[in-house]
């Protein structure tokens, strides 16, 4: 055995006995929180911005909630939440989340009201060749306007997929709104769970 083989063997050892609580750094954040903010919220004139983690515990609620969409162990570790400011008046919040697609990882800068309310919603980052019809107001408002109990109910009964009902306004982008609803949920929820004491006091 070579040194080089010892050490690697001990490395792997090591990092197999680390506790399982240990994770890396969420990959659910905002590339440009001014700029971003301000395009949801343009009356803004300053932000806040609350950072929680995200831990086993929180993934537990998150899959009694939502059994079929649970949260992955690499959406665990610290996710900011946004308050977008007009002077001392609260504006809203701004969260973002990933979510995993066909085409990989479809990225969502979620605005949501005081009311817990999705406002709008953004890509940051999104391959879906349904894209552009996803970002015109007939897609949208299958979402806009909804809180989380409401948009549970869009679900079909597999609990990944939106309601045929739901679907056929989806213009042709089907996937990508049962991408955008589960993703809309975990926000919704999250939100609740992670920053509901804060925000309460706002």
């Amino acid at each position: 055995m070579t040194i080089r083989f010892i050490i690697l063997i001990l490395t792997l050892a090591m990092l197999l006995l680390l506790p399982s609580n240990v994770h890396a750094v969420a990959y659910c954040s905002l590339r440009d929180p001014v700029a971003q903010i301000a395009q949801l919220y343009p009356q803004k004139t300053n932000q806040l911005s609350i950072v929680k983690t995200v831990d086993d515990n929180i993934r537990a609620q998150v899959q009694i909630a939502l059994p079929s969409n649970d949260l992955h162990f690499s959406e665990l570790g610290r996710h900011t939440l946004y308050i977008a400011m007009k002077g001392q008046e609260v504006l809203g919040y701004v969260h973002v989340r990933s979510e995993q697609s066909a085409w990989g990882l479809v990225e969502i800068v979620w605005a949501i009201d005081k009311d817990l309310r999705i406002r709008d919603f953004v890509f940051q980052r999104c391959r879906s060749p349904k894209k552009k019809i996803a970002q015109h107001s007939d897609f949208k408002d299958i979402f806009i306007g909804k809180n989380y109990q409401e948009l549970k109910q869009q679900l079909s009964a597999d609990g990944i997929t939106a309601k045929p009902s739901v679907l056929s306004h989806a213009q042709g982008a089907a996937e990508l709104a049962n991408v955008v609803l589960r993703c809309a949920l975990k926000t919704l929820l999250l939100t609740e769970i992670l920053w509901g004491d804060e925000l309460e006091k706002l």
